[in-house]
């Protein structure tokens, strides 16, 4: 499955994803309400800390399934898989149990309202237990990334979307509002893990995961990759759900509401971006094997320049028509919600470029100093979330999320990528932001032209206006792409 191929895979299925969830999460908001929404989704954001006891296991699956399956070393192969497997039986069971006591601990939090607090239990606890379960199965999931057989990998998510949406259209009209989420949560993850392991089975048919195969060196080797990884899934976890959980304890689970609107459309716009990185982590990790260093550093800066182009359009875009977006697909009464979005996806374009060199480091084994600048990052958003929302409220959040992204990803990340990765300065002048730039000028046009014209709010509109920005982004730099494409010279045959 070649590269260009996996990244378009993941495409298709983050677009299923996103109009199954541009369907659902107005039908949920509708259906159970303001309080009992922003309170699933606090339950998830303080549930979610206990991922991180995955350790950094799941990228160490990745890496290693990729450079042994290119080596054709099967029996390691299932040594490596069955150990870190091993691990995530125990880790599964942590994870219980933390989730468990968070449900103890929920009725000391005195910002529930009407909720039921055994509701509010009991929906903790099968949250907990599907990301037990899901920890379970995720290395079947790191097998099909391994080989780079995204497009299966997607395939499956595509499926489970469209499942998810049916049980929730099917069964949401339960009064148990809280605990129909958890148990549509927990159904999704057992059939979509129990697919995963089918297709892992089928499509390596020496693969055997199963205790005998343990083997205390591969844990000491799996450990030593992990321990550094498992820093930086910290501070991504940290980081990813610091501004839900901060909103929910400060001022409530009825604030979570506005804010999760802005973040839920930047991540429907980082996620399928994000998508190039995922792609590239098990290539970095092949080229990488063969010591192809300078076709690694080719790789990684076309990511960046595809990435950058990407989220510097749908920021673009945001900011020019955020606000027709949101009223049209959730309400006037989420108008604050538009600034949030804007600055949330005004630092994915920093954001989403590192994401790609991020993931090609960790294909190369390079995760020590990623994982402590990823740490210091977490801990100077979680401060100035924590400083900001006492004098801005939500807006204050999305800037504390902003501002230390921007400055450590430029200025202590990107040094530190360009030497490990064979990235030169021309390089990324060059091929990440200068080809990039007449396309963005000409959209930049675009919406400042079409934001003059009047037009009534709704989704035909808005489908015209993102379709034509798209067609005029992407033409010009298709356009761009055959300026700087060297043309062909047809070499004549020599004299006799």
């Amino acid at each position: 499955m070649t590269l260009r191929k996996n990244i378009l895979a993941g495409w298709f299925a983050h677009l299923v994803t996103v109009m199954i969830g541009f369907f659902m999460m107005p039908y949920i908001l509708g259906t159970v309400g303001e309080l009992q929404y922003g309170a699933w989704v606090f339950i998830n954001a303080v549930a979610g800390y206990s991922r991180m006891i995955y350790g950094g296991f799941g990228a160490t699956i990745c890496r290693y399934v990729s450079d042994l399956s290119a080596k054709k070393e099967w029996d390691r192969l299932n040594q490596f898989v069955s150990s870190i497997q091993t691990v995530y039986f125990g880790t599964a069971l942590l994870a219980i149990l933390a989730t468990g006591i968070f449900a103890w601990l929920a009725g000391g939090i005195d910002k529930w309202d009407t909720l039921s607090l055994d509701e509010v239990r009991i929906s903790i606890l099968i949250v907990g237990g599907t990301i037990g379960m899901g920890m379970i199965g995720s290395v079947y999931g790191g097998v099909l990334i391994g080989t780079q057989r995204l497009d299966i990998q997607r395939g499956i998510e595509v499926g489970i979307g469209i499942l998810r949406l049916v049980l929730t259209l099917v069964c949401l009209h339960q009064h148990y509002g809280l605990i129909t989420l958890a148990l549509i949560f927990l159904t999704v993850t057992v059939v979509e893990q129990s697919i995963t392991a089918i297709v892992a089975y089928r499509l390596i048919p020496t693969l055997s995961i199963a205790p005998w195969n343990t083997r205390r060196d591969v844990l000491n080797e799996c450990f030593g990759f992990s321990a550094f990884n498992a820093i930086a899934l910290f501070a991504e976890y940290l980081i990813f759900f610091t501004d839900t959980v901060v909103i929910g304890v400060i001022l409530g689970p009825l604030a979570i509401v506005p804010y999760q609107i802005g973040l839920r459309i930047a991540q429907m716009i980082q996620i399928p971006i994000a998508q190039i990185g995922e792609a590239i982590l098990p290539k970095a990790g092949e080229l990488h094997a063969k010591q192809e260093q300078q076709r690694l550093g080719e790789v990684v800066a076309k990511g960046m320049g595809i990435a950058f182009l990407l989220s510097g359009g749908f920021c673009m875009g945001a900011a020019f028509f955020g606000d027709m977006l949101i009223q049209t697909w959730i309400g006037k009464q989420y108008q604050s919600s538009a600034l949030v979005m804007v600055i949330l996806i005004g630092s994915q374009v920093v954001a989403l470029p590192m994401v790609v060199t991020r993931k090609a480091l960790l294909g190369t084994g390079q995760v020590r100093i990623p994982a402590f600048i990823d740490l210091l990052e977490a801990f100077c958003n979680l401060v100035l979330s924590l400083i900001l929302i006492q004098f801005w409220g939500i807006v204050g959040v999305a800037i504390g999320t902003l501002v230390p992204l921007v400055c450590i990803e430029l200025f202590v990340f990107l040094p530190y990528a360009m030497c490990h990765l064979n990235l030169e300065r021309d390089q990324l002048v060059s091929k990440v932001v200068a080809i990039q730039i007449p396309a963005l000028l000409g959209l930049l046009i675009y919406c400042e032209v079409i934001s003059r014209i009047e037009m009534s709010y709704g989704w035909l509109p808005l489908l015209a206006v993102s379709t034509g920005g798209g067609i005029v982004l992407l033409g010009i730099r298709y356009i761009t792409h055959l300026l700087h494409k060297p043309a062909f010279v047809e070499q004549a045959p020599a004299l006799p």
